[in-house]
């Protein structure tokens, strides 16, 4: 399929979803059986966010506090964003994996990636994973990461102040990655990357 893809057009795929839905393992397996390029916000950014954070005087795992929201995440963001562009101008698609929980639900932010992609010829395709509470609380206990301690320790806080009824402002297609899903998650991206090619060749 890899072979293929590489001639369709250059595409950019959102996979976003709060911690703990499986975006990564979402966006490792659509890059896995494309060849797309895997920009994935953690893997990219992550030290320097750790020793940021120090440096503030703040927790090295702090994904969760205001500080962290306001002075660290928006610099996270930016570099995922530099990558992205730079990667599509050079007419490679890619799978860039983050939250993005501010910014799929806001219509502006959607609206400008939107006309930006229109603007360079690459197609937009944004995927929502769809969790539940129950299970993404076995994930993050299962990939025992650093930067869920809070939220581990805190769940009941934790959600009870997010809003897991988010979905995206604009145009999105939903992966349903709950442990009561109908089709395991592979097939599900499969199949959906099957249906991005072939609108994208």
């Amino acid at each position: 399929m890899a072979g293929s893809l590489a001639r369709g057009k250059t595409t950019l795929v959102l996979m976003a979803g709060f911690g703990g839905s499986g975006k990564s393992e979402s966006g490792k397996l659509w890059a896995a059986s494309t060849g797309w390029a895997l920009l994935d916000k953690d893997a990219l950014t992550r030290p320097f966010v750790e020793r940021l954070l120090e440096v503030l005087g703040g927790d090295p795992d702090d994904r969760d506090t205001q500080f962290y929201v306001e002075n660290v995440r928006p610099l996270e963001y930016e570099c995922l964003m530099k990558a992205i562009w730079e990667n599509l101008e050079c007419g490679n698609s890619v799978v860039a994996v983050a939250p993005f929980i501010y910014e799929v639900v806001d219509a502006r932010w959607m609206s400008r990636v939107s006309h930006r992609c229109d603007s360079m010829g690459v197609r937009l395709e944004t995927f929502w994973v769809e969790s539940d509470e129950g299970t993404m609380h076995d994930r993050l206990t299962t990939r025992s990461a650093s930067r869920d301690t809070w939220k581990l320790a805190n769940w009941s806080t934790y959600t009870n102040r997010a809003d897991f009824t988010v979905k995206p402002a604009l145009e999105y297609q939903l992966i349903d990655n709950r442990h009561s899903a109908v089709l395991p998650l592979a097939e599900q991206v499969e199949a959906a990357a099957h249906r991005v090619l072939s609108g994208a060749a």
